[in-house]
């Protein structure tokens, strides 16, 4: 099956995952509610520990988005109410992600956009620390077989 890939390779170890995309209200919403597409191209955090994809109430306002629902959030701050919006996500032109649903988050100065597993799990990541370097790959669908460093060195091994 054909997939496509992006690669980001880092000049050191990275402690974050940080990447360009281009965020936008979804199609459908935007037929709804008579909308015009206003797309942004922001920087998107990688978290693996983040259930489901978010936005920035800053970026939410600056797309004219319209809140679908609302959800709980738990975070560090405790937990809160927040607006969910349905928006779409392009990675590099990589694939385009749509009818997403993000919850909104409070703006900092490094990120618009949190990935989470929701878009992650559509796909295999692999993040490798070769050389003091970091590299991650993503790429969607999913490949055939599982990346398995246990099974891998087994078998290493057994022609040692």
């Amino acid at each position: 099956m054909k997939y496509k890939a992006l690669t980001i390779k880092a000049s050191g170890i990275a402690r974050s995952i940080i990447l360009p995309v281009v965020a936008c209200q979804s199609e459908i919403r935007c037929h709804q509610f008579g909308l015009k597409k206003i797309e942004s191209d922001v920087y998107a955090l990688i978290d693996t520990g983040a259930t489901n994809t978010s936005i920035s109430n800053k970026l939410a306002a600056d797309l004219n988005l319209k809140a679908v629902e609302q959800c709980k959030v738990a975070a560090a701050g405790g937990i809160h109410i927040a607006n969910v919006y349905s928006i779409e996500i392009s990675i590099k032109d990589m694939i385009k992600f749509t009818n997403i649903k993000a919850a909104e988050f409070i703006k900092n100065d490094k990120f618009d956009i949190i990935i989470g597993m929701d878009i992650l799990t559509l796909g295999d990541l692999a993040i490798t620390n070769h050389d003091h370097r970091t590299v991650v790959s993503f790429r969607v669908p999913p490949d055939t077989v599982h990346i398995d460093f246990v099974a891998a060195d087994n078998n290493n091994n057994e022609y040692s």
